[in-house]
């Protein structure tokens, strides 16, 4: 009797062990994985605990009224996810050919930034928007203006980038001179990588989330799996729409030329117009055009003269004075700018002068004196005839009061 007892006993305790254990397999059951990193172009897998689908746990004989489990779908389960091959459409209709195959061609974006000098700026404008055709790209934008009488013009333009360097050297041919040049290359090579595996990463949850959402069993659980669905077709598109960027701007270089007239030209101005004897006056010179360095001949009109680029000159001698510049450029043309009349001097103070000046002012002071009488004699008549009329008034007036 106690052997059955005792074996009994130990039967019920084996029954709640595999109870216990099929229970805790059912809800181990049902990871589901999220890509993360490359390695050799197959993407790895990482497990995480399930959040939206679970296995329901299992039930032994021991339970007394088993229960109906709800249909639950089977997990799915992603372990490898292979780069796509050269040539493949990633998504949508924008082909990314060289999204996967980087390492064996360098991306760069190549700039070049120029000052020239011409003699046509609108015939050398023409010239360089048939050059960006010709080389398979196009203007981006130009504007021409005129600055006293000289022309300027401005062009930004794009050629394919594997004829960076013949641009460059047809740009030196259609110039005389040029003042300023300078080049970059920035290699996008590895950023483009970054995004291209970031975006089969994206591609892969995509998929997972698209497959989850056959398997959804309720409306909050759709909700959940298209917002996160939502959010990661934003970040696809976001790095497509870089990728897009590198993939052109490293497919055609950018030029940004500055045109500028030969024609050289020249003007100044001085600090003051009018001065006196001894006080000296600063010169300005404005050149534009031509090349530097330039050389500088100054006639200030009284006879003395200056090479200096902003002379500064004292007139010694009271007057109007014509000044006269020329400039030279290091090519050798010469331009010259006068002003007539330019520079008004006057006298300075000395004792002479202000005693002829008080003698000048006594002359004037007579002479009026002297008109004044002059021409009271010319109207004496007229004055003699004024007098009699209004004595005889006064006269009358106290005759009648007396």
């Amino acid at each position: 009797m106690k052997k059955a007892l005792f074996g009994l006993l130990a039967l019920m305790i084996i029954g709640v062990l595999v109870g216990t254990v099929a229970c805790a397999s059912g809800q181990e059951a049902g990871p589901y994985v999220h890509t993360s990193g490359l390695n050799d172009g197959v993407a790895m897998t990482q497990t995480s605990a399930p959040t939206i689908l679970a296995m329901p746990p299992a039930t032994t004989a021991i339970v007394p009224a088993p229960t109906i489990p709800r249909e639950y779908p089977p997990p799915v389960i992603i372990t490898q996810v292979p780069a796509p091959e050269k040539g493949s459409v990633a998504y949508g209709d924008i082909s990314y050919a060289t999204s996967y195959a980087v390492a064996a061609d360098r991306m760069v974006i190549r700039t070049a930034y120029l000052i020239i000098v011409v003699d046509d700026v609108t015939a050398t404008l023409q010239q360089i928007n048939t050059l960006s055709e010709t080389y398979g790209g196009f203007v981006v934008n130009s504007n021409i203006s005129e600055d006293r009488s000289r022309l300027y013009a401005y062009i930004n333009f794009r050629v394919d980038s594997a004829r960076f360097n013949d641009t460059l050297q047809a740009l030196h041919n259609l110039s005389v001179d040029v003042k300023s040049e300078s080049t970059s290359g920035q290699d996008v090579t590895e950023q483009y990588t970054d995004l291209a595996s970031r975006l089969r990463n994206l591609e892969a949850s995509e998929a997972q989330l698209l497959e989850l959402m056959t398997h959804a069993g309720t409306v909050q659980e759709i909700l959940s799996v298209q917002r996160e669905l939502t959010n990661t077709r934003e970040e696809i598109e976001l790095i497509k729409g870089q990728m897009q960027y590198l993939e052109q701007s490293s497919a055609m270089a950018l030029f940004t030329v500055t045109l500028e007239q030969s024609k050289l030209i020249v003007e100044f101005t001085a600090e003051t117009r009018t001065g006196k004897e001894d006080t000296g006056i600063q010169f300005y010179t404005n050149v534009s055009g031509g090349f530097s360095p330039y050389t500088y001949g100054w006639d200030f009109g009284d006879g003395d003269t200056s090479t200096e680029a902003n002379p500064y000159h004292v007139y010694r001698s009271s007057g109007d004075f014509t000044v006269s510049l020329k400039v030279t450029d290091d090519k050798g043309t010469s331009e010259t700018y006068e002003r007539e009349d330019y520079i008004t001097v006057l006298p300075g103070w000395s004792a002479g002068s202000v005693a002829e000046s008080a003698w000048n002012a006594l002359l004037s002071f007579f002479r009026a004196v002297g008109t004044f009488f002059i021409g009271l004699g010319i109207f004496s008549p007229l004055w003699i005839i004024i007098m009699v009329i209004l004595y005889f008034a006064w006269w009358r007036r106290r005759k009648k009061k007396t």
